[in-house]
């Protein structure tokens, strides 16, 4: 169990008012009141709704074991809330999921949150939501046209208002990722999700996706191939593409491979942040209790130049599969992992500086 840090449970206000860190980096992080749970959840779902902060599901070792020791992985339904919009606010329980779920693409819209696919430890789903809040801030779900097949550990961004999905795997026993590439009109999902040119490279999970304007990217990720055993290896992957006007181009390659970073990717006037990732430095280790945590490493896209570059580190433990939610001048960055198996309920805002 992770100890609860006593400043990260002020309330809204206070912990806003907390010094954050320099703009020296390129951007700030300002850290948010911590969620409801003294471990924290990977593979979240969050969004905006109605001026709240509402995070559900993911999944965690709630006894604190790692798998390697014989922990068994816990996939939730809990739903929780935070008034963006009240200085004084704490995060509020909002109701549960349909069903435990993780790992799956969450986007916030005019209309509510998508809640896309995901999976539980038993398979994985194609079911589509709407998540809103209603009156009494419980979280209510409408359904939306279905995936064409089960999917998670996939990226997705919106850009204007069409979903653009790529990757992910149908099973959690795949040894295969998928290039596969889905698109869902918001202001036509009646029509479904329209199958669009794939990745023209290796299928991928965990990649991160991020739009700048009416451009689609994909960066990073990592492919899988059977073993000896028939067990699924990763590759890690550094290239990065664009999708724009009905066709794929690619883009320079990342300076590092970047794996389950926060996604959709922060973004805005022609910059994209991949935050963190697992850049596969720690492979090999004897013990993944001997993993000394990710990448602190914040790496800038500039669109008008086409090229990667560092733009500072992290000074808060670096977590990997997150979901990143716009708010204001910033993105909300909801929990994640920060060594292998270990979960943080922290809950930072990272904000870009000005160009």
């Amino acid at each position: 169990m992770h100890p609860v840090n006593p400043v990260l449970t002020l309330p809204l206000a206070a912990t806003l008012a907390m010094a954050p860190s320099s703009w020296a980096a390129g951007f700030q992080t300002t850290t948010m009141p911590q969620v409801p749970d003294p471990i924290g959840f990977a593979g979240a779902f969050a969004g905006i709704h109605r001026g709240h902060l509402v995070a559900a599901g993911g999944a965690n070792f709630p006894d604190g074991v790692m798998p390697w020791n014989g922990g068994k992985k816990v996939w939730h339904t809990r739903v929780f809330a935070l008034d963006l919009n009240n200085p004084a606010a704490s995060w509020k329980p909002a109701g549960s999921l349909p069903g435990p779920n993780g790992y799956g693409l969450s986007l916030t819209t005019a209309e509510g949150i998508l809640i896309i696919g995901g999976g539980d430890e038993n398979r994985h789903f194609n079911e589509v939501s709407l998540m809103t809040l209603d009156d009494q801030g419980k979280a209510t779900f409408r359904p939306l046209p279905a995936l064409p097949g089960p999917l998670a550990q996939m990226c997705g961004a919106l850009v204007g208002r069409v979903v653009h999905l790529c990757g992910g795997i149908a099973s959690p026993t795949a040894t295969q990722a998928l290039a596969d590439h889905w698109t869902l009109d918001l202001d036509a999902p009646a029509k479904g999700w329209t199958s669009a040119p794939p990745l023209p490279a290796a299928g991928r999970i965990l990649a991160t996706a991020g739009s700048c304007g009416a451009e689609f990217i994909i960066a990073g990720g990592c492919s899988l191939a059977p073993d000896a055993a028939g067990k699924p290896t990763r590759l890690y992957l550094r290239d990065a593409w664009r999708f724009s006007q009905g066709a794929w181009a690619r883009l320079e390659d990342l300076p590092r491979p970047a794996v389950a970073a926060a996604s959709p990717a922060p973004s805005r006037e022609g910059e994209l942040f991949i935050v963190s990732g697992d850049d596969g430095a720690q492979t090999g280790l004897a013990s993944p209790s001997d993993h000394k945590g990710f990448t602190p490493e914040v790496l800038r896209f500039e669109m008008k130049t086409g090229r990667w570059s560092p733009c500072g580190n992290l000074t808060e433990p670096p977590p990997v599969t997150l979901p990143a939610v716009a708010w204001k001048d910033g993105f909300i960055l909801f929990n994640g992992e920060v060594r292998p198996g270990v979960r943080t309920p922290q809950v930072l805002l990272f904000t870009p500086a000005q160009p």
